[in-house]
């Protein structure tokens, strides 16, 4: 997978609304992604993702990693020859630092965390 194209291995992502009305978002898909593979990855990282085709009129989605500016924030485990594969999709900062977390005590691996500060605290973005 290409670091900055996002796919949820299948997994339907919601719009984003306006920010008075913003869809809780927190998909964890990893199981489906590491069931057979965990010694293919040796890390976890988080990005904010925005989807490039919303406001377009396309249909469908297109998230890809946007740190500056993010709609959402995904959790990635890191394939050990290079790429990274995204295994949960959140709304909020806390719930992918959350689920990172959980991953690294669950298969003890290092966490890189790629949001700036400025994005930690806050709901997902417009």
């Amino acid at each position: 997978m290409n670091l900055n194209e996002h796919s949820a291995g299948g997994a339907a992502h919601q719009q984003v609304a306006t920010e008075g009305d913003l869809p809780e978002v927190n998909d964890r898909y990893a199981e489906s992604i590491l069931s057979c593979c965990t010694h293919m990855y040796d890390a976890i990282e988080i990005h904010g993702v925005r989807d490039m085709l919303a406001g377009s009129g396309a249909d469908g989605t297109n998230f890809e990693i946007d740190n500056e500016n993010p709609q959402l924030f995904s959790v990635y485990v890191h394939a050990s020859e290079g790429g990274v594969d995204a295994v949960g999709d959140h709304s909020t900062y806390a719930l992918a630092a959350e689920y990172a977390r959980e991953l690294s005590a669950k298969y003890q691996w290092a966490i890189h965390d790629h949001v700036p500060n400025k994005h930690r605290g806050l709901k997902t973005l417009q």
